[in-house]
């Protein structure tokens, strides 16, 4: 039988369903946290190389999952070359202040450092609480993304 056909190992199995387990923990995550703050819009977790992870919408809005998630990638990986330019300094987070609400972006502090967050959220949350919201959504999903391995 080909290296095609072959089922896969009982390992790669078992690793197939925990990565699922924690990316729903992370989904369920991110459903909470726009439970317990009515301002938030979405939030959104892509891995660096452009894909959506997980992704959570208000019941008032409909942002894409996967056109953020891209955009999110791109945008973190600037933001991280041009503080590492100008400053010489490893970006901490992004945030982004518009006449409808604040964006906040942070790479998720987990070991590998392959996911960032974004959590949007619209004019009655101030950019300072947004900006706490997801540092700490970020190091709550560090935890549960390190649990996996």
């Amino acid at each position: 039988m080909s290296a095609a056909l072959k089922s896969p190992s009982p390992e790669h199995t078992k690793e197939t369903v925990v990565s699922m387990q924690t990316r729903m923990e992370c989904q369920s995550a991110l459903a909470s946290l726009l439970e317990r703050t009515p301002a938030i819009l979405f939030a959104s977790v892509a891995t660096v190389d452009g894909r959506s992870y997980a992704h959570a919408n208000a019941t008032t809005h409909s942002a894409n999952a996967q056109r953020s998630a891209a955009i999110m990638s791109s945008l973190m990986g600037l933001i991280e070359s041009f503080s590492k330019e100008a400053l010489n300094s490893r970006a901490l987070y992004n945030s982004i202040a518009t006449e409808h609400g604040s964006i906040v972006m942070v790479r998720i502090p987990s070991r590998t450092q392959r996911h960032v967050l974004c959590v949007c959220a619209d004019a009655t949350e101030n950019l300072a609480m947004t900006i706490r919201t997801a540092l700490d959504t970020a190091a709550l999903l560090a935890e549960k993304i390190d649990a996996e391995h």
